[in-house]
């Protein structure tokens, strides 16, 4: 997400990135563990924080929300509600130049793990289980959230866009 593309949506949008501070895993969101983090982005100067996590296996929500130290603060979350990777299936662009040819899902949100898509696409080589690999591959190829989200079923990209233009206003 800190793609030139990225960033250069958040100015059209009028808001200054201050700070992108990944915790590692969903798990520092519960049981008192999320202030260490608001207290971070808070010191770097940050006015608002959104919060964003993907909800894995969970199968609510709503009740993920509310068992997260989130549902105490005045801050966004925003809870995909499946696999990030899920938005590399949506941006057949990117993810057709990574592959070197066309890959198109017309449900990319379906996928279980969506990174297993991608490696079965690419003859079984490449990426391995490695998030952060595959994303700098991805944006090196040019994936963007803009086109995650004009993806007519990827649900979460086009959420997450629209919690971003509700700080604008």
């Amino acid at each position: 997400m800190q793609s030139a593309e990225f960033r250069k949506m958040l100015q059209t949008l009028d808001i200054d990135l201050i700070a992108i501070e990944e915790t590692g895993s969903k798990n520092q969101f519960f049981a008192g563990r999320y202030q260490k983090w608001r207290n971070l982005m808070v010191d770097k100067g940050a006015e608002k924080i959104i919060a964003f996590f993907d909800l894995d296996k969970d199968e609510c929500l709503v009740e993920t929300k509310s068992n997260s130290d989130l549902d105490k603060s005045d801050d966004i979350c925003v809870i995909a509600n499946t696999e990030l990777e899920s938005w590399y299936l949506a941006d057949s662009k990117a993810l057709s130049s990574l592959l070197n040819k066309d890959a198109v899902f017309e449900k990319p949100e379906m996928f279980e793990n969506p990174i297993r898509e991608i490696v079965s696409l690419n003859n079984g080589k490449g990426f391995g289980n490695s998030k952060p690999f595959l994303a700098k591959k991805m944006l090196r190829n040019g994936f963007s959230i803009e086109n995650a989200a004009k993806h007519p079923n990827c649900d979460s990209a086009k959420y997450f866009i629209k919690k971003l233009k509700s700080l604008s206003n």
